[in-house]
C-alpha cells in the first residue's frame, strides 16, 4: 500500500525544512520494515506499507494528515483510469471532489477539474454529489507531470518528527502517566530516552516484563528507545530508616532527579521529563513539585501538567500503553506513600532532613542500559 503524507509544523521551518523531512523519512523507514519514503511535490510518499500499519502511522510524530493513495499521469483520462481501480473504504452514497494544482500551467483550473472528475464518479459509480455532508472525498492533486489521487484524509499525530529538537530523559514508572509524557515529548521532536528506578525489594519477572513492554510500545513511535534501569534498593533502605514517613515520597523523588540528571548529562540530554499532573497526587502540589525539582538545576518538562486523569488515560489507551500500565506493579514511589503525606513541603525542611542521609551510593550506582526497538 502507498500513502500520501502531509505536514503542518514542518512547513513553518523555512530553510530548515529539509532537515525535518530527512528525519521523518529516516524515522518512517526504521519504524515500518520494508517501507520506503521519499519527498514529493505536495508532501511525502510512503511505499510498501501494510494495511494493519495505518493505525500506528496515525501516531507517528510529524504527520498532520495521510491517506492511501495512487499516482497517475496528470491528464483527465489517466486520472479516471486510476480512479476505476481505487477502493474507497467508506460505503459511499454522497461524495465531493477536491482538486489542487501545484502545476499552475495546467489547462484546467481546480474548479473545472472538480466538475469533470465529479461528473465521472457520479455517472460511473452512481454516487450523489454533496459538498457539505459527504461520505467520501476524492482528492486530486495535479503536479507538473503526474497526479496524486486519494480519498478522505485521516488525522495524524501532528507535531515534529522525533529526534529533531534534542534529547530528553523521561522518568518512567510502572504507571499510566509517564509513558504518555514520554510520547508527548516525542511529538515535540525530542528524542525520548527512559530511566526506570527498579524496586529491587519486589523484583519479579512480571515487573521487568512490564517496563520492557512499555519501552517497546513507545519504540513503535520512535525508531530506537534507550532504557536505563537504576537499582534503588540501598537508597530505599536509607530513606526508610532516616526520613519521616510524610517526607519519604518527596526525598525519594529528589534522589531520582539527582540520579536522572547525572545520566541525562552523560547522554547529552538537555532536560528531564515526568508524567506530573498538577494537583493529581500529594507529590504534585506546587509546593512539593518545587521542593522536588530543586534537587537539580537541569530543565524539567511536564507535558501532562494541565491534563486530568481521564484525559491522560484516553491518550494511554490510544497509544496502547494503558493495558500494560494497569498490570499489577509496585514501583519505588508507591512504597513511600504515607497515610498522611506532606502536601506543602518547605525546601528548608527537606534539605535539613537530607543531611542525615548517606548518599555515597548515588555516585556508584550500576545503571544498566538497553536499546529497545520494535523490529
Amino acid at each position: 500500500m502507498d500513502v500520501i503524507i502531509h505536514f503542518d509544523e514542518i512547513y513553518l521551518k523555512g530553510n530548515n525544512q529539509a532537515f525535518f523531512y530527512h528525519q521523518l523519512i529516516k524515522n518512517l523507514q526504521a519504524l515500518f520494515k520494508g517501507a520506503r519514503a521519499k519527498r514529493i511535490e505536495g508532501g511525502l510518499w510512503l511505499e510498501g506499507l501494510k494495511e494493519q500499519d495505518l493505525s500506528r502511522l496515525a501516531l507517528i510524530p510529524g504527520i498532520a494528515t495521510f491517506a492511501p493513495a495512487k499516482i497517475s499521469g496528470n491528464k483527465l483520462e489517466e486520472i479516471k483510469d486510476v480512479l476505476k481501480t481505487m477502493e474507497f473504504l467508506a460505503e459511499v452514497k454522497k461524495f465531493r471532489v477536491t482538486a489542487n494544482r501545484s502545476y499552475k500551467a495546467y489547462p484546467l483550473n481546480s474548479r473545472a477539474i472538480e466538475i469533470a472528475i465529479g461528473d465521472y464518479l457520479r455517472i460511473s459509480r452512481g454516487w450523489q454529489v454533496d459538498l457539505k455532508n459527504f461520505d467520501e472525498e476524492a482528492h486530486v492533486d495535479i503536479g507538473h507531470d503526474k497526479a496524486i489521487i486519494y480519498g478522505k484524509l485521516r488525522a495524524g499525530a501532528g507535531g515534529l518528527p522525533t529526534s529533531t529538537t534534542g534529547g530528553v530523559l523521561c522518568l518512567l514508572s510502572g504507571g499510566i502517566d509517564s509513558p504518555v509524557a514520554a510520547y508527548y515529548m516525542m511529538k515535540r521532536g525530542a528524542e525520548a530516552k527512559l530511566i526506570h528506578f527498579q524496586n529491587e525489594t519486589k523484583v519479579t519477572e512480571e515487573v521487568g516484563e512490564k517496563i520492557f513492554d512499555l519501552a517497546k510500545t513507545l519504540a513503535g513511535y520512535q525508531p530506537v528507545v534507550k532504557l536505563f534501569i537504576a537499582p534503588f534498593a540501598e537508597l530505599q533502605r536509607e530513606v526508610v530508616m532516616k526520613i519521616p514517613a510524610k517526607y519519604r515520597m518527596i526525598v525519594t523523588r529528589r534522589l531520582m532527579f539527582k540520579i536522572a540528571a547525572e545520566v541525562a548529562a552523560k547522554e547529552k540530554c538537555l532536560g528531564l521529563a515526568t508524567g506530573d499532573s498538577l494537583g493529581q497526587v500529594a507529590s504534585q502540589t506546587l509546593e512539593n513539585m518545587s521542593a522536588i525539582y530543586e534537587a537539580t538545576p537541569m530543565l524539567k518538562l511536564n507535558p501532562l501538567v494541565g491534563l486530568n486523569k481521564k484525559e491522560i488515560m484516553k491518550a494511554a489507551r490510544n497509544l496502547a500503553t494503558l493495558s500494560i500500565s494497569e498490570r499489577p506493579y509496585e514501583d519505588c514511589c508507591s512504597l513511600f506513600v504515607a497515610k498522611h503525606p506532606e502536601t506543602r513541603a518547605k525546601i528548608s525542611d527537606v534539605l535539613r532532613l537530607e543531611q542525615g542521609l548517606d548518599l555515597s551510593t548515588v555516585d556508584n550506582l550500576k545503571i544498566i542500559s538497553y536499546n529497545i526497538s520494535m523490529n
